[in-house]
């Protein structure tokens, strides 16, 4: 049983292991067979594209994350006011740090929506105490929670949605 499976085994890992190998050489000899200088060109246009859609995008971007500041539900003007047990009020508010706004392009393999884009940013909760509701606007808020936000939009009909 012993020299059946060693038979089988060591012949096997053999052509395991020389596989990747000549499939390797096998390639690189293909992929210098297709570049031409037509091939080159048509990537670098693309790149310009991808380029001038990434421009867009973060521009857009950009609105977007204004456009979700103005419509937080808690933000600064208009923080969740709390009472607390002991008497005091607690205030919270949030806002977007627009120094965490990152944003990223890449092509679709769809017909409709050539490209997609990902805006992702960070959500900070900011908190504070004090002994009655209108002393809010003089108190110091403390940075109580960060909140980590996605989105993702497509690129249809020469618009970002």
């Amino acid at each position: 049983m012993k020299i059946i499976t060693r038979s089988v085994l060591v012949p096997a890992a053999f052509l395991l292991l020389t596989m990747p190998a000549v499939a390797g050489d096998q390639l690189d000899k293909v992929s210098y067979a297709i570049i031409n200088p037509q091939d080159v060109k048509q990537p670098v246009d693309k790149d310009k594209a991808l380029a001038s859609k990434y421009s867009e995008f973060e521009n857009f971007a950009k609105s977007k994350v204004q456009q979700f500041n103005r419509n937080l539900r808690f933000s600064r003007s208009r923080m969740k006011i709390t009472r607390q047990p002991d008497g005091t009020f607690r205030a919270r508010y949030h806002q977007i740090d627009d120094s965490t706004l990152g944003v990223k392009v890449r092509r679709s393999q769809s017909s409709s929506i050539p490209f997609v884009g990902v805006l992702s940013y960070k959500e900070q909760v900011f908190e504070s105490s004090a002994a009655t509701p209108e002393q809010f606007d003089k108190s110091l808020f403390a940075l109580v929670e960060v909140i980590p936000n996605r989105h993702i939009f497509s690129y249809r009909k020469g618009i970002w949605d």
